[in-house]
């Protein structure tokens, strides 16, 4: 097997154990409120995005750590931490240890984003980069898609049962350790070329806003499903994995999709969730949250992809860990936030915190960023400074 193979069948690996980000709790989302009652529908939301504040942490770390450490360690130090974190509310149901289960496992997911890139830009040449982030968008996909169906099967037999989904991260792990390349360490005296520009500092931006609205969907979604369409646990499941369809789908097509409309895939992204939004506000029953969801895969991998295309691209090799950890630290900002801000604005400006306000709120804020990200396209964002 030639060393480009295992590069992409191990960056399949770590996306697929990333991709569990996505997942989260939306499937027992509902159960997690019945079962924490003493909760507010606000701090049981905040469940899903919790991740976002260690997720930070771990991609404001990803540059220095890549000079003290190899690529391949930092994805299993990755894998570790999700496998564990991910799995720890099996063994007690007390609200203390899901806080903490929750907040720690976005270290894990911290460092897995980002230094998929980083593998991506040492291994692979620019020319076919895009490919190599289409696989990582495949296995985001399929890892969410697993987490979903899989993890909604296991809740059947109770809440707890959920957590033992992320036992795929262990899978992760020994893929990542058998076949990725051993690598280099950064030099660590190289702050000059691991320089950001102006560049990565909008892209970033445009990461907190999509986040922010974007997260109103996977945080609403199992509520909205069970006050307005029904009360079947699996129904959430079944409706979100459709998005990981759909990112598989965006994954394989993407470097197509990338010749095809080239700067232009980041707006499109963009509008895809705002599309999304409006499917969900009013097309009723199944049909629109199906296709709400669908919608929702295409966004999240397109943008995600399209992100770490251009971090690849904007800098120099050696910065592209710190660009990525960057577009992760604002990304995971605005998913950390988004259930306060927008429940908050939901709350004072509409008639109260619910799904359907909120996604109100979302479908506005992607029509406006869309719109935005279009003109400063224009203007020659998304164009090299530097080669990589």
């Amino acid at each position: 097997m030639n060393r480009s193979i295992k590069v992409g069948i191990s960056i399949f690996a770590i996306a697929m154990a990333f991709g569990l980000n996505i997942t989260g709790i939306v499937p027992v989302l509902n159960l997690v409120r019945e079962r924490y009652s003493d909760q507010s529908t606000s701090v049981v939301q905040l469940m899903q995005t919790l991740p976002y504040a260690f997720l930070m942490v771990g991609s404001l770390i990803i540059g220095w750590l890549t000079t003290r450490m190899t690529k391949k360690n930092i994805a299993l130090l990755a894998a570790a931490v999700i496998g564990v974190c991910g799995t720890l509310p099996f063994l007690s149901e007390s609200f203390t240890v899901l806080f903490i289960s929750r907040l720690l496992i976005g270290f894990g997911f911290g460092l897995a984003g980002p230094v998929i890139t980083a593998i991506i830009a040492e291994f692979i040449p620019v020319e076919n980069r895009a490919s190599y982030l289409g696989i990582n968008v495949v296995g985001m996909g399929i890892g969410a898609m697993a987490g979903n169906l899989i993890g909604g099967l296991l809740a059947k037999s109770g809440l707890r049962y959920f957590y033992l989904v992320y036992l795929m991260a262990f899978i992760s792990l020994a893929v990542i350790l058998l076949l990725l390349p051993r690598g280099t360490i950064s030099e660590r005296n190289s702050r000059s070329v691991r320089k950001l520009n102006a560049m990565v500092y909008i892209l970033a931006v445009t990461a907190f806003l999509h986040t922010l609205f974007v997260n109103a969907y996977s945080s609403n979604i199992g509520m909205h499903i069970a006050r307005e369409i029904t009360s079947d646990t699996g129904a959430a499941g079944i409706v979100t994995a459709v998005s990981s369809v759909s990112s598989l789908l965006m994954g394989v097509l993407f470097s197509k999709i990338t010749k095809l409309l080239k700067r232009a895939t980041l707006p499109f992204a963009v509008f895809s969730a705002a599309a999304a939004y409006a499917v969900i506000l009013f097309i009723p029953g199944m049909p629109g949250a199906v296709i709400s969801s669908f919608l929702t895969g295409v966004s999240i991998s397109c943008f995600n992809a399209m992100g770490g295309y251009l971090t690849s691209i904007l800098v120099r090799q050696e910065a592209v860990a710190k660009a990525s950890g960057l577009f992760s630290i604002f990304g995971g900002i605005g998913g950390l936030i988004s259930p306060i801000v927008l429940g908050g604005i939901s709350s004072s400006v509409l008639s109260g915190n619910t799904p359907r306000n909120q996604f109100s709120i979302a479908l506005a804020g992607m029509i406006l960023l869309g719109a935005a990200i279009s003109l400063i396209i224009l203007k020659g964002f998304g164009e090299p400074k530097e080669a990589a």
